[in-house]
C-alpha cells in the first residue's frame, strides 16, 4: 500500500470514516472499506497508538489531531521543558567558575617550555583553555582527506575563537575538498570570519595561539589518538609560525577554489573513477591496476581532463574536479 508519511492509505481511509460521530464497529468499517477484519484492526491499532482513534465500548471514533498531539506529546514536551530549565541551571552554575579559571591561569603561568598531555579529556581541556585565552590570532593547520580527519576538538577551538572575534587563519589540504560536509564546514568557518586557504600538501596538524604557544599533536606507541605537546619555547614557536606563513603564502584561497561551477565537462565512468582515485592520492600505477586499464590510458584520461577544464597542473585539476562535483559523482554507491 502507498503510504503518506507514517500512515498508509488504509489508515487514512479508516481515520476519515470514523470522523462523524458516534463512530462504528470494526465489522461495519471493514464492509465500508472493502477490507478484512484483520486489516482494519491493524490500521485501528496504529491509529490508537498515535492517539488519533479511541474505542468506546464496541465503537471506534476518530479524535482531532490537535487533541491527539496534546495527549501524545504533552507530557513529553513538559518533561523536555523541565530538562531545558535544569540544563540552563547547570550551565549557569558551571559558568560561575569561569572567572576563577581565567584568573588562576593568569596568575599562575606555566614555567615549563614544553608540556605533554595524553588523556583525551585533558587534550580537549587544553584546546578550550587556549581557545578561550587567545586574544589576537589563531593559526591552524589541519591536514587530512575528509571530515573524519578534521579533529572535532580543533573545530571546537576554531569556532570558539571566532565567536570571540579572534583573527583566525586556517590551512586545509585540497584533498579534503572532495567531501561535501568538509566544504560546508569550511564555508561555515569563512561565514564566521575565518580566513581559509587550501594547500596541495601540509605537514602535521598544529595550532598557534597569539604567536606565543604552539599546540602540536604527537604520536604515542600505546595510544592511537596520541598526545598533545604544549610548546612555549619562543624559538620553536617562531619556527612553527614561519612554516605556517610560508605555507600560507603558497596556498590558494577558498573562494578561488570553490567559486561557482563553470559547467565542466561530462565525464564517463572510467574518467570519473580515475579522478576520484587521483583525489584520494593514488598513483597512476595503482589507479591502472584498480581499474584494469593501462598506465598510458590512465594518463591520457588525466591529460584530456586537464585540457578540458584548463588546468595547468594535476593539483589544479583535482581542485576543479572537487569544486564542480566530479569527485562526488564518481564516488561509489
Amino acid at each position: 500500500m502507498k503510504a503518506t508519511g507514517s500512515f498508509s492509505d488504509l489508515d487514512l481511509g479508516v481515520y476519515r470514516s470514523l470522523i462523524p460521530p458516534p463512530g462504528m464497529p470494526v465489522e461495519a468499517l471493514a464492509r465500508l472499506l472493502g477490507k478484512t477484519h484483520a486489516e482494519v484492526m491493524a490500521s485501528l491499532n496504529r491509529l490508537i497508538d498515535a492517539h488519533l482513534v479511541r474505542r468506546d465500548d464496541q465503537l471506534y471514533q476518530s479524535l482531532s489531531p490537535a487533541l491527539a498531539e496534546a495527549q501524545a506529546l504533552g507530557s513529553e514536551e513538559l518533561e523536555l521543558s523541565s530538562r531545558r530549565v535544569a540544563l540552563e541551571d547547570r550551565r549557569n552554575i558551571i559558568r560561575q567558575l569561569g572567572p576563577e579559571w581565567t584568573a588562576a591561569v593568569r596568575d599562575n603561568p606555566p614555567s615549563a617550555a614544553v608540556d605533554v598531555v595524553y588523556d583525551s579529556e585533558a587534550i580537549a581541556n587544553v584546546l578550550m583553555h587556549y581557545a578561550a585565552s587567545c586574544t589576537r590570532e589563531l593559526l591552524s593547520v589541519a591536514p587530512g582527506s575528509g571530515p573524519g580527519r578534521i579533529d572535532p576538538r580543533t573545530r571546537m577551538a576554531n569556532m570558539f575563537s571566532l565567536d570571540r572575534g579572534v583573527r583566525t587563519l586556517a590551512l586545509y589540504q585540497h584533498i579534503a575538498l572532495r567531501e561535501r560536509s568538509t566544504r560546508a564546514y569550511l564555508r561555515e568557518l569563512v561565514d564566521h570570519g575565518a580566513h581559509v586557504r587550501i594547500a596541495s600538501s601540509l605537514p602535521g596538524r598544529s595550532l598557534v595561539i597569539d604567536r606565543e604557544v604552539a599546540l602540536l599533536p604527537i604520536p604515542h606507541v600505546d595510544l592511537p589518538s596520541g598526545g598533545l605537546a604544549i610548546v612555549r619555547e619562543p624559538n620553536v614557536v617562531a619556527w612553527v609560525v614561519a612554516t605556517f606563513e610560508q605555507l600560507w603564502s603558497e596556498a590558494s584561497t577558498l573562494d578561488e577554489l570553490l567559486g561557482a561551477p563553470q559547467g565542466g565537462p561530462e565525464l564517463d565512468q572510467t574518467r570519473a573513477a580515475i579522478l576520484r582515485l587521483m583525489g584520494e592520492g593514488e598513483k597512476d600505477e595503482a589507479i591502472s591496476r584498480r581499474l584494469s586499464i593501462s598506465v598510458r590510458t590512465c594518463r591520457r584520461h588525466i591529460a584530456d581532463y586537464m585540457a578540458q577544464v584548463g588546468a595547468t597542473s594535476r593539483f589544479q585539476a583535482g581542485v576543479i574536479a572537487s569544486r564542480d562535483g566530479h569527485l562526488d559523482a564518481a564516488a561509489p554507491n
